[in-house]
């Protein structure tokens, strides 16, 4: 191989990270189905402890059963519909699926061990309310490495507004107005972002 051929496969690797990079995110549909169900169950949640649903406390571990379950079968299903989009083997998607598949298997084990806790005594269900200063914290470093990847720098935006969530959400720890600010949180930080990916997803095959 002749010192011609090596600068062009550097020429060649550094121009497919470059497209990489470019590549227009494509989670916005799954982001915004997990942001408008999440919105609906902590509105559920909220409702529950001021007393204004017909459903008991003890209910509230159905409110996010159901959550869970509606979510990842319709995450499934639209996961599917982006398997044929361009730019969906680009590295920044690639590591976006990653990072939020590892976001949800943490929160999916973190809230199980609460609830747990809390069903065996070993706390009050107070302790569910950590979930949404953890859940920021995961957008907040989500995002903020999605930024460093990508050429799409709004990220640290949402990154910053996740951050505040965070001290805000421990601030409100074992208070109901926790589930309706976190819902202020959610439409920030992924139902507005997740409709700006869905309107920039490239519409058909190049």
């Amino acid at each position: 191989m002749t010192k011609s051929n090596i600068l062009d496969d550097i020429d060649y690797v550094k121009t497919l990270a470059e497209e990489g990079k470019n590549a227009p995110m494509l989670g916005g549909r799954i982001g915004l189905w997990w942001g408008i169900l999440l919105c609906m169950a902590l509105f559920s949640h909220w409702a529950t402890l001021r007393g204004i649903s017909p459903l008991a406390v003890e209910m509230l571990g159905l409110i996010w059963l159901i959550f869970g379950v509606v979510g990842g079968i319709g995450a499934f299903i639209l996961g599917r519909s982006l398997t044929y989009k361009p730019g969906a083997s680009s590295v920044n998607n690639r590591v976006a699926e990653a990072l939020w598949t590892g976001n949800t298997i943490l929160l999916f084990v973190y809230s199980l061990s609460a609830l747990f806790s809390a069903a065996l005594g070993k706390t009050d269900y107070s302790i569910m309310d950590t979930i949404m200063p953890v859940a920021f914290g995961l957008y907040a470093l989500t995002a903020y490495v999605l930024a460093k990847i990508s050429s799409d720098k709004h990220y640290l935006i949402i990154s910053s507004i996740a951050l505040v969530f965070v001290p805000i959400g421990l601030f409100l720890l074992g208070t109901p107005n926790l589930y309706l600010v976190a819902i202020i949180g959610i439409v920030l930080t992924s139902v507005i972002p997740s409709i700006i990916e869905l309107r920039n997803e490239p519409k058909e095959i190049v």
